[in-house]
């Protein structure tokens, strides 16, 4: 359980919010060869990609270990950050990581303006988005 978190933090902590006049990339994290794979930089259409997604959060994810061992994580940082309203939550998100683990439903880790981080399922196809970003 300890690896799970260190696995999230480190991802999280790898690469921490500047504030820059630039957006900050969308950065692809291959879970099975522990690093960075691609960075993609935000803007307006993979953004509006990315806010279907996290607007179409539908219940929370209820597993304890939010952590795959095989799969990508997609991380996309939101300066400021977007106010979002679903059936679940109405809160600011600044960071979004989409969690696609081998062979089970997606689903994504949010942080809020207090860096909380709370993990739900989504119900939106992600498709288009991971089109978009080149990712197979």
């Amino acid at each position: 359980m300890k690896k799970i978190f260190l696995l999230l933090l480190l991802f999280c902590g790898a690469f921490p919010m500047t504030f820059t006049a630039q957006p900050l990339p969308i950065e692809v994290f291959d879970v099975t060869q522990g690093k960075v794979i691609k960075s993609v930089p935000l803007n307006e259409k993979n953004k509006e990609e990315t806010l279907k997604l996290v607007k179409s959060a539908d219940s929370l994810y209820p597993n304890l270990n939010p952590t795959p061992k095989t799969g990508f994580m997609i991380k996309v940082i939101f300066d400021p950050a977007e106010e979002i309203e679903t059936k679940v939550f109405k809160q600011p998100v600044n960071q979004v990581i989409f969690i696609f683990p081998d062979a089970v439903k997606p689903y994504m880790l949010i942080f809020n303006e207090k860096d909380q981080p709370m993990f739900y399922y989504f119900s939106e196809d992600s498709e288009p988005f991971l089109e978009m970003l080149g990712i197979d």
